[in-house]
């Protein structure tokens, strides 16, 4: 039974805010501001490629898109990351490397390059399924198919230079 103590003694501002208001203004710029911070970003088209690497183009975000990629013969990157400024960085500059000769480790064969969302729930399976772990990005390099070497780079310190070290050991 109810006692009057216990219903005196629970505080109704600790599980419902009375001093918060709705409104649809405030909902929309929200809305708006998280739109802005979450942008996906893209490898440069096919005829800026230097090199005869190939970065997919399409983000990854169920779990039977990725099979369309998976029987390449070259390594294949598998880079799970998110759509925010810090991992979109780290992306850009993988793209760049991949792209640009004058970047890409020389004598180093061609790689391909999927992007996977690691925020969709096809790209948690995904993690699942690699045992990438929670950290966010991380760079998966698979040969015929079989996990070889990962990279999780620290988003605070990561520079190109630490990327073109990690591609030189695929």
């Amino acid at each position: 039974m109810f006692s009057r103590t216990l219903s005196k003694s629970i505080e109704r501002s600790k599980f419902y805010n009375t001093n918060r208001n709705f409104s649809i203004s405030d909902w929309f710029k929200s809305w708006k501001e998280a739109a802005q911070t979450q942008r996906l970003i893209y490898p440069p088209s096919p005829t800026q490629f230097t090199t005869n690497n190939r970065i997919i183009d399409v983000w990854i975000d169920q779990k039977q898109d990725l099979y369309n990629y998976i029987n390449v013969k070259p390594p294949l990157l598998l880079n799970f990351t998110t759509a925010t400024p810090k991992t979109n960085k780290i992306t850009q500059s993988l793209f760049e490397i991949l792209s640009d000769k004058s970047k890409y480790p020389l004598g180093k064969e061609p790689v391909y390059m999927v992007n996977i969302l690691a925020d969709s729930q096809g790209g948690r399976e995904l993690m699942m399924d690699y045992v990438v772990g929670n950290k966010i990005p991380t760079i998966l390099v698979l040969k015929h198919q079989l996990p070889v070497g990962r990279y999780s780079p620290d988003l605070e310190n990561c520079n190109e230079q630490d990327l073109i070290d990690f591609i030189k050991t695929i």
